[in-house]
Protein backbone atom coordinates (compact mmCIF):
# COMPACT_ATOMS: atom_id res chain seq x y z
CA UNK A 1 0.00 0.00 0.00
CA UNK A 2 3.31 2.29 0.57
CA UNK A 3 4.36 1.73 -2.70
CA UNK A 4 1.23 2.42 -4.43
CA UNK A 5 0.84 5.62 -2.69
CA UNK A 6 4.39 6.67 -3.02
CA UNK A 7 4.10 5.85 -6.73
CA UNK A 8 0.79 7.81 -6.66
CA UNK A 9 2.76 10.94 -5.34
CA UNK A 10 5.39 10.54 -8.06
CA UNK A 11 3.17 10.67 -10.48
CA UNK A 12 1.25 13.51 -9.44
CA UNK A 13 4.50 15.82 -8.66
CA UNK A 14 5.68 14.58 -12.49
CA UNK A 15 1.95 16.21 -14.21
CA UNK A 16 2.80 19.58 -12.14
CA UNK A 17 6.56 19.42 -13.69
CA UNK A 18 4.96 19.27 -17.21
CA UNK A 19 2.25 21.48 -16.28
CA UNK A 20 4.33 24.53 -15.35
CA UNK A 21 6.52 23.45 -18.44
CA UNK A 22 3.96 24.49 -20.78
CA UNK A 23 3.03 27.98 -19.03
CA UNK A 24 5.52 29.91 -21.25
CA UNK A 25 4.03 29.00 -24.35
CA UNK A 26 0.26 28.78 -22.86
CA UNK A 27 0.45 32.42 -22.24
CA UNK A 28 1.89 33.15 -25.76
CA UNK A 29 -1.16 31.75 -27.49
CA UNK A 30 -2.94 34.14 -25.34
CA UNK A 31 -1.21 37.37 -25.79
CA UNK A 32 0.78 37.30 -29.30
CA UNK A 33 -0.38 39.80 -31.17
CA UNK A 34 0.30 39.49 -34.89
CA UNK A 35 3.29 41.08 -36.61
CA UNK A 36 4.24 41.59 -40.35
CA UNK A 37 8.42 41.59 -41.62
CA UNK A 38 10.05 44.89 -41.20
CA UNK A 39 8.04 45.95 -38.62
CA UNK A 40 9.08 47.62 -34.96
CA UNK A 41 7.63 47.47 -31.67
CA UNK A 42 8.20 49.13 -28.48
CA UNK A 43 7.24 48.40 -25.15
CA UNK A 44 8.20 48.81 -21.25
CA UNK A 45 7.99 46.16 -18.91
CA UNK A 46 7.72 46.26 -15.56
CA UNK A 47 9.77 43.19 -13.62
CA UNK A 48 8.22 39.25 -15.01
CA UNK A 49 6.17 41.27 -17.69
CA UNK A 50 6.40 39.96 -20.85
CA UNK A 51 5.74 41.07 -25.01
CA UNK A 52 4.25 38.12 -27.22
CA UNK A 53 3.68 38.24 -31.01
CA UNK A 54 2.92 35.98 -33.89
CA UNK A 55 5.03 35.70 -37.00
CA UNK A 56 3.72 33.53 -40.07
CA UNK A 57 6.86 33.24 -43.03
CA UNK A 58 5.23 32.64 -46.29
CA UNK A 59 8.82 31.11 -47.30
CA UNK A 60 11.22 29.02 -45.88
CA UNK A 61 14.20 30.78 -44.39
CA UNK A 62 15.33 32.35 -41.23
CA UNK A 63 13.68 35.06 -39.19
CA UNK A 64 15.26 37.46 -37.35
CA UNK A 65 14.78 39.66 -34.02
CA UNK A 66 16.82 42.70 -33.33
CA UNK A 67 16.21 43.71 -29.64
CA UNK A 68 17.42 46.62 -27.78
CA UNK A 69 16.44 46.81 -24.09
CA UNK A 70 17.31 49.01 -21.36
CA UNK A 71 17.43 46.17 -18.38
CA UNK A 72 20.50 43.84 -17.61
CA UNK A 73 18.13 40.92 -17.55
CA UNK A 74 15.39 39.22 -19.85
CA UNK A 75 14.44 36.21 -21.55
CA UNK A 76 13.70 35.21 -24.95
CA UNK A 77 11.69 32.45 -26.56
CA UNK A 78 10.24 31.32 -29.68
CA UNK A 79 7.65 28.32 -29.62
CA UNK A 80 5.71 26.91 -32.85
CA UNK A 81 1.90 26.13 -32.56
CA UNK A 82 2.33 23.05 -30.76
CA UNK A 83 4.11 24.85 -28.21
CA UNK A 84 7.65 22.91 -28.65
CA UNK A 85 10.51 25.44 -28.15
CA UNK A 86 12.33 25.84 -32.06
CA UNK A 87 15.80 27.14 -31.00
CA UNK A 88 15.64 29.51 -27.97
CA UNK A 89 14.65 29.65 -24.38
CA UNK A 90 17.92 31.92 -23.76
CA UNK A 91 18.75 34.01 -20.21
CA UNK A 92 20.52 37.23 -21.61
CA UNK A 93 22.49 38.90 -17.75
CA UNK A 94 24.44 42.22 -18.24
CA UNK A 95 27.82 40.89 -19.56
CA UNK A 96 27.07 37.82 -21.18
CA UNK A 97 27.77 37.68 -25.09
CA UNK A 98 26.75 34.44 -27.46
CA UNK A 99 28.99 34.77 -30.95
CA UNK A 100 29.29 38.40 -30.48
CA UNK A 101 25.64 39.03 -31.74
CA UNK A 102 24.59 40.36 -28.59
CA UNK A 103 26.25 42.75 -26.08
CA UNK A 104 25.37 45.09 -23.31
CA UNK A 105 26.64 48.62 -23.23
CA UNK A 106 27.25 49.42 -19.37
CA UNK A 107 27.63 53.17 -20.43
CA UNK A 108 24.40 54.00 -21.94
CA UNK A 109 22.53 51.11 -19.64
CA UNK A 110 21.18 49.20 -23.13
CA UNK A 111 21.26 45.70 -24.39
CA UNK A 112 21.33 45.71 -28.25
CA UNK A 113 21.45 41.46 -29.80
CA UNK A 114 19.84 39.87 -32.78
CA UNK A 115 18.05 36.49 -32.26
CA UNK A 116 17.90 34.28 -35.63
CA UNK A 117 16.14 30.64 -35.80
CA UNK A 118 14.93 28.86 -39.00
CA UNK A 119 11.61 28.97 -39.93
CA UNK A 120 9.10 26.31 -42.34
CA UNK A 121 6.88 28.40 -44.83
CA UNK A 122 3.08 28.90 -44.29
CA UNK A 123 4.18 27.80 -40.48
CA UNK A 124 3.18 29.81 -37.46
CA UNK A 125 5.34 30.85 -34.64
CA UNK A 126 5.39 32.69 -31.54
CA UNK A 127 7.93 35.11 -29.76
CA UNK A 128 7.90 35.94 -26.01
CA UNK A 129 9.96 38.21 -24.23
CA UNK A 130 9.80 38.32 -20.95
CA UNK A 131 11.76 40.69 -18.64
CA UNK A 132 13.58 39.38 -15.35
CA UNK A 133 12.78 39.78 -11.38
CA UNK A 134 14.46 42.89 -9.45
CA UNK A 135 16.40 44.54 -12.66
CA UNK A 136 18.25 47.81 -13.64
CA UNK A 137 16.69 50.36 -16.46
CA UNK A 138 13.60 51.55 -17.26
CA UNK A 139 12.14 48.39 -19.06
CA UNK A 140 12.15 49.01 -22.32
CA UNK A 141 12.84 47.12 -25.19
CA UNK A 142 12.19 47.66 -28.76
CA UNK A 143 12.13 44.83 -31.12
CA UNK A 144 12.08 44.41 -35.31
CA UNK A 145 10.88 41.54 -36.71
CA UNK A 146 12.23 40.20 -40.19
CA UNK A 147 11.09 36.92 -41.72
CA UNK A 148 10.88 35.87 -45.50
CA UNK A 149 7.47 37.03 -46.48
CA UNK A 150 5.97 38.45 -49.79
CA UNK A 151 5.44 41.65 -50.69
CA UNK A 152 1.87 42.08 -50.21
CA UNK A 153 0.16 44.07 -53.15
CA UNK A 154 -2.60 46.30 -51.77
CA UNK A 155 -5.59 47.23 -53.84
CA UNK A 156 -8.79 49.47 -52.65
CA UNK A 157 -11.86 48.06 -54.77
CA UNK A 158 -14.81 49.79 -53.67
CA UNK A 159 -16.98 51.51 -51.08
CA UNK A 160 -20.34 50.04 -49.48
CA UNK A 161 -23.39 51.77 -48.49
CA UNK A 162 -24.69 49.49 -45.72
CA UNK A 163 -27.79 50.41 -43.03
CA UNK A 164 -27.84 49.12 -39.76
CA UNK A 165 -28.65 45.60 -39.64
CA UNK A 166 -28.03 44.39 -43.45
CA UNK A 167 -25.84 41.71 -44.58
CA UNK A 168 -24.00 41.35 -47.56
CA UNK A 169 -21.84 38.06 -48.47
CA UNK A 170 -18.11 38.85 -50.12
CA UNK A 171 -16.67 36.73 -52.34
CA UNK A 172 -13.02 35.75 -52.81
CA UNK A 173 -11.04 33.14 -54.88
CA UNK A 174 -8.41 31.23 -53.21
CA UNK A 175 -8.53 28.48 -50.27
CA UNK A 176 -6.48 30.45 -48.03
CA UNK A 177 -8.48 33.76 -47.74
CA UNK A 178 -9.32 35.89 -44.67
CA UNK A 179 -10.96 38.32 -43.64
CA UNK A 180 -10.56 41.16 -41.04
CA UNK A 181 -12.45 44.29 -39.75
CA UNK A 182 -10.93 47.44 -38.34
CA UNK A 183 -13.87 48.12 -36.39
CA UNK A 184 -15.63 45.37 -35.05
CA UNK A 185 -18.26 48.04 -33.02
CA UNK A 186 -19.45 49.36 -36.65
CA UNK A 187 -19.28 45.96 -38.86
CA UNK A 188 -18.39 42.32 -38.59
CA UNK A 189 -16.94 39.57 -40.93
CA UNK A 190 -17.05 36.23 -40.69
CA UNK A 191 -14.28 33.64 -41.65
CA UNK A 192 -16.43 33.33 -44.79
CA UNK A 193 -16.90 37.23 -45.76
CA UNK A 194 -20.28 37.86 -44.37
CA UNK A 195 -20.65 41.29 -43.19
CA UNK A 196 -22.88 42.80 -40.81
CA UNK A 197 -23.70 46.06 -40.67
CA UNK A 198 -23.95 46.84 -36.22
CA UNK A 199 -24.38 50.86 -35.91
CA UNK A 200 -23.33 53.84 -37.97
CA UNK A 201 -19.56 54.71 -39.01
CA UNK A 202 -17.45 53.34 -41.01
CA UNK A 203 -14.66 50.59 -41.06
CA UNK A 204 -12.56 48.70 -43.89
CA UNK A 205 -13.25 45.43 -44.42
CA UNK A 206 -9.56 43.81 -45.50
CA UNK A 207 -9.38 40.58 -47.90
CA UNK A 208 -6.00 38.60 -47.77
CA UNK A 209 -5.11 36.19 -50.20
CA UNK A 210 -1.56 34.29 -50.58
CA UNK A 211 0.14 37.72 -51.31
CA UNK A 212 -2.58 40.20 -52.43
CA UNK A 213 -4.63 41.75 -49.48
CA UNK A 214 -7.81 44.11 -51.21
CA UNK A 215 -10.16 46.54 -48.94
CA UNK A 216 -13.12 47.56 -49.25
CA UNK A 217 -15.12 50.39 -47.17
CA UNK A 218 -17.67 49.89 -44.84
CA UNK A 219 -20.53 52.51 -44.54
CA UNK A 220 -23.04 52.37 -41.84
CA UNK A 221 -25.46 54.72 -42.16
Amino acid sequence: MKLKKLAAAVLATAMLVLTAATVSADSIFDTAKNIDSGKKVSKTLSDDQSMSYKITPTEKGTATVKVTAKTNYFKFYVYDKDGNDVGYDEDIKQGWTTAGSHYWDSKTECYIGTFSFDVKANKTYYVQIKRGSFQKGSGKFEASFKYPSEEVEEVVLMTLNLKKGDTVQLGANGDNASWTTSKKSVATVSDSGLVTAVKKGKTVITLKCGSKKQEIEIVVE
